[in-house]
């Protein structure tokens, strides 16, 4: 039944339960008023008011829970949309490079044209290391993400190992994560004056737990501000409305019984590593 059949059902059903609460208020009313009329309903007529307004509430909560569930769909579909634009975007560098090895072989410059093609080979292996990741939402926030870095100068590295298949945090809730930390990480990359910047994202798994580590070549944190930076207002950024990414991952990492941590080093950089349970199904 489509959605638009099923809200004609759900409507034409509180008209009725509305109806006959209508009837048994003005009946309630007349006997109130006139003691000397009394008039009772016949067993039926109550049994199919009750049936009426209990199927009623089912169809409510029926409702409820199939807008959720398109909600969830759409999401899925913005989603979906994300990763098409970055496809797009890809599908365009693809060109450029196609082209600067086309020229390359028309200057009879080959092994230069065959190291092109080899260093090009090991970046889309691991762009595309992605589609392991079975977690719709996750897997386009890592394609635009990797998209708004690379436009931004910054070297994308991925490892991904394991496809997120059974984790126990809502998508929307683990999105959070995955949105903070990877602008956080951009943020901080955009605004180093170092001419190498890395990005590296490192998804993994072993028996009882998932492995996330979000990690950025710059800057180096001193250990005094490995506790605050999860501090909900503290922020090295200038201007308002700062702060406050980590704190939500922190919040929802532990909400979910898992832990976060973060770990800088020199001529490495800074690390977050996130640690989420598996489902036990």
């Amino acid at each position: 039944m489509k959605l638009q059949n099923k809200a004609y059902v759900l409507i034409l059903l509180v008209l009725l339960q509305s109806i006959s609460i209508f009837f048994i208020i003005t009946n309630g009313f007349i006997q109130s008023y006139a003691s000397s009329f009394i008039y009772t309903y016949p067993l039926l007529l109550i049994l199919f008011l009750n049936v009426l307004g209990v199927a009623a509430i089912i169809n409510v909560f029926y409702l409820f829970s199939f807008l959720k569930k398109e909600e969830e769909s759409i999401r899925k579909l913005n989603h979906s949309i994300e990763v098409i634009e970055a496809l797009r975007g890809q599908k365009h560098d693809f060109n450029n490079h196609l082209n600067v090895v086309a020229g390359m072989i028309k200057l009879d410059k080959y092994v230069k044209a065959l190291e092109y093609i080899y260093d090009i080979c090991g970046k889309t292996d691991e762009t595309f290391s992605i589609s392991k990741i079975e977690n719709v939402e996750v897997a386009a926030i890592l394609y635009r993400k990797a998209a708004i870095a690379e436009n931004k100068g910054i070297t994308v590295e991925f490892d991904i190992s394991t496809d997120l298949n059974y984790l126990t945090i809502e998508p929307i809730e683990l999105s959070k994560v995955f949105f903070n930390l990877l602008d956080n990480a951009i943020y901080e990359l955009d605004a180093a004056l170092e001419e190498e910047k890395i990005l590296t994202i490192d998804i993994k798994e072993d028996k009882e737990k998932y492995i996330i580590m979000i990690g950025n070549s710059y800057p180096v944190l001193s250990p005094e501000l490995f506790d605050r930076i999860f501090e909900a207002g503290y922020t090295t950024k200038a201007g308002p409305d700062h702060g406050f990414g980590l704190d939500i991952v922190n919040r929802i990492v532990k909400k979910n019984n898992g832990t976060v941590s973060v770990e800088s080093y020199e001529s490495i950089g800074t690390l977050f590593t996130v640690f989420l349970p598996k489902s036990k199904k």
